[in-house]
């Protein structure tokens, strides 16, 4: 039974005998009778080839293996002419989204299915591309990915390290001169405070994004001391983003040493690392804003613990200010009453004093009375005459006998002062004496001090020489 639609023709009575040519025009004539209308086609795009001088673009679309790792299940190969492309850019253009092809990108192509017969390949002409549909196919992915991911435990551990309160070193990941980095950089400035900003340049659209997002990831590693890191651009397409969602730039997030502001897009923009960084803002102002805004949190912080410290350390002054005041009265009133007490002391101690000095000036005048009683009677009685005698005698014999001491003394002064001169050494070295020292200085008194060939020191009178033994000959000894 024939399906409704379709015309079957019959070349049972045609010759099977074909050129090359002919035989791809008949292939190309079935395609078109199997395929009379355009059809709608699923896949995702790979080996784009560059747009030719005639403005075409050629690709293939590709059915993935289930894993996404293996050899396609199914190629095709597809033509968008120059003729098609202006109708599917503003068919992108009605959705709010840029039209740019891309490898790995899911596309809902509709074309004609036929044979380029001078090539004799198979291929589907593209009329039309349905953009909502390639938008949410890239949405539906990008749920898919953050579940993995989130799944193997990554997207959560850059949001476990601490925001900073005051993250003035600022590393920035953008493009270079883009209008995200100076948006940026204007919140920073118009804020007027300290910040520092190392920029790591990166591509934000194209093939190369995900790389070159890693290396500037990798390039600010080497600067010390930063508190955050920015990875922002501007708005785009959801294709132009699309970029972002690469599960590499998700893993470098969490394994980088400081917390990642992910600010892409604008408002209604939603990329991966959105999920993977610490915090998300929707534009690079709102980055901006998100970092003014804690420093001024934590001013204000400062500025309300000052106030309270203020009135803490006002009322400690006045509570310290009352302790003292009472201190003082308490003080005060014991002062006085441990003076009126000492005075009391020091009176009672002053008449004690007075009664004690009465008593011994009486006892020694009546001591002093008793020993004069006792001087009259010796005088009286001549024993004093007869000691003095005594005295002036034992004075004479005592000179006589201390001057024969001291001429005894000064004779053998003398002749100590003589036997000493005669033994000076500085007069025996004028009389021709030497003395000789052995190599550490110690003084030789005789030949076996010494030794062949040891160093010797003779000093004479005017200074010393330096000799070494050569030969020792014996002479008188002490025992001799």
């Amino acid at each position: 039974m024939r399906p409704a639609g379709i015309t079957i023709s019959d070349y049972s009575d045609v010759s099977s005998d074909f050129n090359v040519l002919s035989l791809n025009k008949r292939v190309a004539e079935l395609l078109s009778t199997a395929f009379p209308q355009p059809v709608w086609v699923r896949g995702e795009i790979a080996e784009i080839s560059k747009t030719n001088a005639r403005g075409h673009t050629y690709f293939r679309l590709v059915e993935p293996s289930p894993d996404g790792m293996g050899q396609p299940l199914a190629v095709i190969d597809c033509a968008l002419f120059k003729s098609s492309r202006p109708l599917i850019v503003r068919e992108f253009a009605r959705t709010g989204e840029v039209f740019q092809l891309t490898e790995g990108m899911t596309l809902r192509i509709q074309g004609r299915v036929t044979i380029w017969d001078k090539g004799g390949r198979y291929q589907l002409i593209v009329q039309s591309i349905d953009p909502s549909w390639t938008v949410g196919n890239q949405a539906l992915k990008l749920r898919k990915l953050v579940d993995k991911l989130r799944k193997d435990g990554i997207l959560g551990m850059n949001a476990e390290l601490d925001m900073p309160l005051a993250p003035l070193n600022i590393g920035l990941i953008t493009a270079s001169g883009s209008a995200a980095e100076q948006d940026f950089l204007h919140g920073l400035k118009e804020s007027e405070y300290p910040f520092r900003v190392y920029a790591a340049y990166a591509p934000m659209q194209g093939i190369d994004t995900a790389r070159g997002v890693i290396n500037s990831f990798n390039r600010l590693l080497s600067i010390p001391d930063l508190d955050v890191v920015v990875l922002t651009r501007g708005g785009g397409s959801a294709t132009d983003l699309a970029w972002f969602n690469d599960e590499h730039i998700a893993g470098v997030i969490s394994q980088v040493p400081w917390p990642v502001i992910s600010a892409i897009g604008h408002e209604t923009d939603t990329t991966l690392p959105d999920y993977s960084s610490h915090s998300s803002t929707r534009t690079p102002t709102r980055a901006a804003d998100f970092l003014v805004n804690r420093i001024a949190d934590l001013m204000a912080n400062i500025d309300s613990l000052a106030v309270v410290l203020h009135r803490s350390a006002s009322r400690g002054v006045a509570n310290a200010r009352a302790e003292l005041s009472s201190t003082a009265a308490v003080l005060s009133r014991s002062g006085r009453l441990i003076f009126r007490a000492q005075k009391q002391e020091i009176v009672t101690l002053e008449n004690w004093l007075v009664r004690s000095v009465r008593s011994s000036i009486a006892a020694a005048s009546r001591r002093l009375e008793r020993c004069a009683d006792s001087l009259i009677n010796v005088l009286e009685t001549g024993t004093l005459i007869r000691r003095e005698k005594e005295l002036n005698l034992l004075g004479r014999t005592l000179a006589a006998s201390i001057s024969r001491m001291f001429e005894i003394y000064s004779m053998r002064l003398d002749n100590l002062e003589a036997s000493v001169s005669g033994n000076n050494p500085e007069r025996l070295y004028r009389k021709g004496w030497a003395t000789v020292r052995g190599k550490k200085g110690e003084l030789l008194r005789s030949i076996r001090d010494t030794s062949i060939k040891e160093e010797i020191e003779v000093t004479l009178r005017d200074g010393s020489l330096l000799a070494r033994t050569e030969k020792i000959i014996p002479g008188r000894t002490d025992n001799d």
